[in-house]
């Protein structure tokens, strides 16, 4: 079992269910829509700027501040609005982009933990509950498992997204040079959050030079955002942490064989 986040608002889950129904009945109706610290995924991120017509960099000036999150890699939150800090997307009706939610408040009130599934570790996933004081949401409604409330809430492409993301969000930029390590993190912001950008970038005759894909896979990358988004973790994983999620084109594996091979000689 995974171990619960450290916070009195984090409880696990008694005999594997839970009671919660949302709605504008409830006396506590959008509480939970203010004072939030809400990261925004890319998958996240995509499908907010899908749902507003907007173009990346339209979202993140309007409705976004970038900081740094985990392990250093710049993140965009919700701006959050008035003294109140309110999410810009709430209303009296309730959220005003419901369909295209973010992740974090789909989940709600469950909380979801994976550790590994990259490399050769194993991937575990738990889930625990988070009990806010205000939240009376827990006071009627059905009872849910896990897996029934992740259906029920369309969280798969969410989760699929996510878990594709955090094998990079969850280790640092490994290099000495602080430089190097900045130009790191801008190229994991423009694959991650900014995909017009990254499309141009693929389509550059030097990046199709490089990678040995099948052409359908290109068109993909041309024409769908998910498919983009999806090969943005395996070209970071390979650009920042060198790791061989994408195949070469046989005349540049040969000249990174050679060129390894002479720091390897020079080194004895």
């Amino acid at each position: 079992m995974l171990p619960l986040p450290k916070g009195d608002c984090f409880h696990p889950l008694e005999d594997g269910r839970f009671q919660f129904a949302c709605h504008p009945g409830v006396s506590c109706f959008n509480q939970c829509c203010r004072q939030l610290t809400l990261w925004l995924t890319p998958y996240d991120f995509l499908r907010l700027r899908r749902n507003l017509g907007l173009s990346s960099d339209e979202l993140l000036d309007r409705y976004c501040t970038v900081d740094n999150g985990q392990n250093g890699w710049p993140l965009p939150r919700i701006f959050m609005e008035g003294p109140e800090q309110v999410c810009p997307f709430v209303s009296q009706a309730g959220c005003r982009v419901y369909p295209d939610r973010p992740g974090a408040c789909r989940t709600y009130p469950l909380g979801r933990a994976v550790r590994g599934g990259s490399g050769q570790a194993p991937r575990e996933e738990g889930y625990f509950l988070v009990k806010e004081e205000h939240c009376q949401g827990f006071q009627e409604g059905p009872q849910w498992t896990p897996q029934e409330w992740m259906e029920d809430q369309g969280l798969a492409e969410y989760n699929r997204f996510n878990d594709l993301f955090a094998p990079i969000l969850t280790r640092q930029a490994p290099d000495a040079d602080p430089g190097v390590i900045a130009r790191k993190m801008q190229m994991m912001f423009m694959a991650c959050y900014k995909l017009e950008s990254f499309r141009r970038f693929v389509a550059t005759p030097r990046f199709r030079q490089t990678f040995d894909l099948p052409e359908e896979q290109w068109q993909a990358l041309e024409d769908d955002e998910l498919s983009l988004l999806e090969f943005a973790f395996s070209w970071l994983r390979f650009a920042i942490f060198g790791e061989s999620t994408l195949p070469l084109r046989p005349e540049v594996a040969e000249a990174r064989r050679r060129e390894l091979e002479k720091v390897y000689r020079g080194g004895l």
